[in-house]
């Protein structure tokens, strides 16, 4: 399987002293990227469950400015193409530790992120002539609180994205 074909060339670059920089949402790129003669950025595309037409939306909307959080991103994202499964894989495989390292806080949150930017969206069009600006109902835009997950269960998830250990391996967490 590609996953095997993956984790043989990590695993062939580590012991040829390359350093293997974790997917970034705000910086990583489909592809593998070199940084420099060192070190490669981990592509978005490695991600199972991504796509490169969710890809491709996710690094148009952070053209204009890096994501700032996961409510920014559900907000500037196109939820019809970048669809749920899609964030908690980025999550699971750590796209977004460069914002926030709590996995388990960004997947807890994941419906609460999206119901807010529809709430914006649907807020942005319905404005009339004579509404209040304050009269909008509001969603909550605050992360779910919930345990830190252990090194184990991070690597678990990060496995289940990646198909492998990327940053670390259980038996010595």
């Amino acid at each position: 399987a590609d996953t095997d074909k993956l984790q043989f060339f990590f695993a062939d670059a580590q012991a040829n002293g390359i350093t293997f920089l974790p997917p970034d949402i705000n910086t990583g790129l489909v592809r593998f990227t070199p940084v420099d003669g060192q070190t490669i950025r981990y592509g978005l595309g490695a991600i199972k469950g991504t796509g490169e037409s969710a890809l491709s939306v996710i690094i148009a909307a952070r053209q204009t400015a890096p994501f700032a959080d996961l409510f920014d991103f559900c907000r500037r994202i196109d939820r019809r193409v970048v669809n749920r499964r899609v964030i908690e894989a980025l999550i699971r495989a750590g796209a977004f530790d460069s914002l926030d390292a709590q996995r388990a806080k960004l997947l807890a949150s994941v419906s609460r992120a999206l119901e807010a930017a529809e709430q914006a969206e649907r807020n942005a069009h319905q404005g009339g002539l004579f509404d209040l600006p304050d009269s909008a109902p509001t969603v909550e835009t605050h992360y779910v609180d919930v345990p830190v997950w252990s090194e184990r269960e991070r690597l678990l998830n990060e496995k289940q994205a990646l198909g492998f250990f990327l940053s670390g391996h259980p038996f010595t967490a």
